[in-house]
């Protein structure tokens, strides 16, 4: 098989080298010195942890093969005279250490003239140095080892003297080019130096999934000098060039590039997004081209003893979705720095004649800040989300002209003369092959969720909205993605429907909220708008469509209600002021009424509960306050918390006095703490509404928990147009930050469910019937008359999957505990088991034997809360989706959980409880959400 660096094997056998590939097998053409590559000459294709070197024939110089990472030394080739084009390349690879681990062309002296070091990885990539100015001259190729440590050790391969290609004439006046034009790859070559500068990105190496190339931009020829951009995920996705690879001229340089946003950060520490860096702000050294808060790009030049920096007006930001040409100039000899978007120059800032950029040892970023802020002790913040393409590093600052040309050049290049769309939507397929990524759940399409929201039914098309993170998977950056369904189970992805603007009511977030309908029966988003410069940073905006397919919105300019301190909330209490959050809106007659989740303290400031406030208008706009809806008791009940979180208040039919009927559905949140209880519980309460008297009478004080998992969490709901009070809400993953890191997503929605009026004035959940649509091909499974339990399992042993729908009916029998195990493994090793205790009266799932890869719990424990059985029976609805399980109880309760298993044979099923007797069930293999 030959590999694409194996390709030049008979080039580099004509060398003026002697044994430039180590095809002799031995070291022969070559001296040493200390231990460090005795033995070393191998033929092994991989490491024998992983694989392959890729190297170039058979043979090839391993430096960990004679002694390890301990021993250090260095290997020198014979003198050889530089011929042909005056170019050297060579194959390396091994540890990263720029100053104790490299590769070099030198002279004869030991003068080095270039080198290389590795990159933590075994896996050659082809370093290129242009030496044409020592052409005829005796040179030699060493490769030293001074590390000793892990990854202390280099590796070479196949020295090429005279053979690659001198650099395009087009190239001149360039000190680093790369044009992103591989289309795939985990490297990218530098266009000047023909170096292979390697891209990081998460599923290089996957945990949870097969490894899979950084995304890179389909090719389009009538897309010109973008065609095959590299596509930052914004969280994992950098390139890295060594410190010592890149010589930047220091009395003058420009930088420029074509980016294309996806989203801005938020911009931690006053740092920008790093779009191509090489600095140390702190002492004042190296440079940075990056883009701040709400598009605002900046250029900074450090001096060693000065850091100079401009940036451009917010009428010059870039704006997300779009490409565009910019580029910063830094001319001492003008005393400026000019920066210059599309051609035109839009920033300058005087500076001394007398800088000079100081450079910076650290390695030159594209996409990656050199010292980022760091999120949750996990994630690197200042990084670049989006498209990036032709960086340039020149040795020169460029006139005016010269930048205007150089745009003009690019956008001849162009169909038509016009800059391409970016086409850079979020794909679902990156995440192919997680074993733990729900299939039929909807979830983002890409990093960070959580809680749905604003659920609205508009010409027959039911439009969800949630909180996203298009920059990765970790809350910040929280704007409103958008997807559309026909049917509540098959869903469309659209562009993201709100996010932090500048000069708008949200510049800092956009978070949770509620839609409705207008007085001429046209969708309004009504949200929580963040501003950290006001106090509280909590607010309600309301948006409308700017089209009418309902994918671009655009922000009403003012806020439409606002929280005071004076609030009145009780004799002898306040509001918690600064808690003013996640709308629930409906409209009865002609007024519009507004739930706002928020919290109740005494005067003295002792917390007395959570609280819906509730609002009244008659336009949307204009509110007027009404008081609570409702008040709770942190003190009598701990577990529903110091404030409520997405209070949602739907109707489940009339009582016999044909009273209204309804529910309170709240989320607890702790800012007090304690953290055991947050993002575990969904509580309700059900009693009667006046909406004339604006009276709200629960049947009971006493809080109901909604789900007996750990996992049903963040409540939205909706009525729709077949009168079906329906819900929404996060299913909470519980993983650890380095799970969510590694496998780029986090949280994802439970299954819509309906809400109903049992008959004894209690609530019910039941998924929608719509389920069934997602149901693939004729059932698994289907027993239809009574089996013991024996039998079933037997008929049960060849039924594998995560990705099911189990409808089953038991009766008890003489069964004390009986139910089904999910997810199991053949040996019992681990399972998930849903259970009824008759004896306690309790439904529950105990998660002992569950498997807790990646889960933040170590401990994941049993769960559980009381049922009563109909008739002796317990008839579940199951749903498995990876490490989703959710079960729905005789139309009354329901279990939300997850289930990691480390096992990849934790797939079977299996009934348990001797004396029962399976009435009837019913298998189906589920589709995706997306099919």
């Amino acid at each position: 098989m030959t590999t694409p660096l194996m390709s030049g094997q008979a080039g580099a056998s004509e060398s003026t080298l002697s044994n430039p590939g180590f095809e002799r097998g031995d070291l022969s053409g070559w001296s040493t010195t200390g231990t460090a590559f005795h033995g070393s000459v191998t033929n092994q294709p991989g490491w024998g942890w992983g694989c392959c070197f890729n190297q170039q024939g058979t043979y090839h110089l391993w430096g960990f093969a004679g002694g390890g990472d301990a021993p250090t030394g260095t290997v020198t080739s014979e003198p050889f005279t530089l011929t042909g084009t005056g170019m050297v390349s060579v194959l390396v690879s091994g540890g990263r250490n720029d100053d104790q681990l490299y590769v070099a062309l030198t002279t004869l002296d030991g003068t080095v003239l270039h080198k290389a070091t590795g990159t933590d990885d075994e896996a050659y990539r082809r370093v290129t140095w242009d030496a044409r100015e020592h052409l005829g001259e005796q040179l030699r190729i060493t490769a030293v080892d001074r590390a000793t440590g892990g990854w202390g050790h280099i590796n070479l391969d196949d020295v090429r003297v005279g053979l690659d290609k001198a650099p395009d004439p087009g190239l001149e006046g360039l000190a680093a080019y790369w044009d992103f034009a591989e289309g795939q790859g985990t490297a990218t070559t530098e266009r000047i130096s023909r170096s292979a500068d390697p891209i990081s990105y998460v599923f290089n190496n996957a945990v949870y999934k097969p490894n899979s190339d950084p995304l890179w931009r389909t090719e389009r020829q009538e897309d010109g000098v973008l065609s095959g951009a590299l596509l930052f995920d914004g969280y994992s996705t950098w390139v890295t060039r060594a410190a010592s690879q890149t010589q930047l001229p220091t009395d003058g340089m420009t930088v420029e590039a074509w980016v294309a946003p996806r989203a801005f950060e938020w911009g931690d520490e006053g740092k920008p997004s790093a779009i191509v860096n090489q600095q140390d702000k702190a002492a004042r050294r190296g440079f940075s081209l990056g883009v701040g808060r709400h598009g605002v790009w900046q250029f900074g030049i450090g001096t060693g003893d000065a850091w100079y920096e401009t940036a451009v007006p917010q009428a010059a930001a870039l704006a997300a979705g779009k490409w565009a040409h910019i580029a910063a100039v830094f001319a001492p000899s003008e005393g400026t720095i000019s920066l210059y978007l599309n051609g035109e120059q839009v920033a300058r800032t005087a500076i001394p004649t007398t800088a000079r950029l100081a450079k910076a040892d650290v390695p030159l970023l594209i996409g990656r800040h050199n010292q980022p802020a760091i999120i949750n002790g996990t994630f690197a913040v200042n990084m670049f989300n989006g498209q990036i393409d032709e960086v340039k590093v020149h040795t020169d600052a460029l006139t005016s002209e010269s930048v205007r040309a150089g745009h003009k050049h690019d956008m001849q290049t162009f169909a038509g003369g016009s800059i391409p769309d970016a086409r850079m939507a979020m794909d679902r397929s990156r995440y192919d092959g997680d074993r733990y990524r729900p299939g039929y759940h909807f979830s983002a399409p890409n990093h960070w969720m959580n809680e749905p929201h604003a659920p609205i039914q508009v010409n027959g098309k039911y439009h969800l909205f949630y909180q996203h993170n298009s920059h990765g998977p970790y809350w910040h950056n929280i704007g409103w993605g958008h997807a559309v369904s026909e049917d509540l189970v098959h869903w469309r992805d659209l562009p993201v429907a709100l996010a932090p603007t500048a000069g708008s009511v949200a510049p800092d977030g956009v978070w949770s909220g509620d839609a409705t309908l207008d007085e001429n029966g046209v969708p309004v988003l009504l949200f929580t708008a963040g501003n950290d410069s006001q106090r509280p940073n909590q607010a309600t905006g309301l948006a409308r469509p700017a089209d009418p397919d309902l994918v671009e919105w655009k922000m009403h300019p003012t806020l439409v209600t606002s929280q005071t301190a004076d609030l009145d909330v009780g004799a002898g209490r306040k509001v918690r002021f600064g808690d003013f959050r996640d709308q629930d809106v409906w409209k009865e007659g002609d007024t519009w009424f507004q739930l706002v989740g928020s919290g109740v303290q005494t005067t003295s400031g002792q917390s007395v509960g959570g609280t819906a406030l509730l609002y009244t208008s008659k336009n949307l706009t204009d509110w007027a306050y009404s008081g609570p809806l409702m008040v709770g008791d942190v003190a009598a009940h701990p577990k529903t918390g110091q404030v409520w979180e997405l209070p949602t208040f739907l109707p489940i039919g009339k009582d016999d006095q044909g009273r209204q009927r309804r529910a309170l559905l709240v989320n607890p949140s702790f800012p007090d703490g304690p953290a055991e209880y947050s993002s575990k519980y969904t509580y309700y309460w059900v009693g009667t509404w006046d909406a004339r008297a604006r009276r709200w009478t629960p049947d009971t004080t006493e809080p109901k928990l909604l789900d007996y998992g750990d996992h049903f969490t963040g409540p939205s709901g909706t009525v729709d147009d077949k009168e079906r009070s329906l819900v929404f809400s996060i299913a909470q993953d519980r993983r650890t930050e380095r799970a969510h890191y590694d496998a780029g997503w986090a949280h994802n929605a439970g299954l819509p469910v309906q809400l109903s009026m049992r008959p004894d004035g209690d609530l019910g959940v039941s998924p929608v019937e719509e389920v069934s649509r997602l149901h693939v091909g004729e059932p698994l499974l289907n027993i239809n008359e009574p089996t013991p339990v024996a039998d079933a399992n037997a008929r049960l042993a060849d039924i594998k999957g995560d990705m099911l729908h189990i409808k089953l009916t038991l009766e008890r029998g003489s069964a004390d505990t009986f139910g089904l195990d999910v997810l199991r493994s053949p040996g019992d090793e681990e399972r998930t088991r849903l259970f009824y205790d008759a004896p306690a009266g309790q439904l529950g799932v105990d998660r002992t034997r569950s498997g807790n890869n990646s889960s933040v719990d170590a401990n994941l424990g049993i769960q559980k809360g009381p049922l009563t059985l109909s008739n002796g029976e317990l008839s579940l609805d199951v749903f498995l989706d990876r490490s989703m399980i959710e079960a729905y109880a005789n139309a009354h309760k329901s279990i939300t959980t997850r289930a990691y298993p480390f096992r990849q044979d934790s797939l079977g099923l299996r009934l348990f409880g001797d004396g029962s007797v399976v009435k009837s069930m019913t298998i189906w293999k589920m589709g995706n959400l997306t099919d």
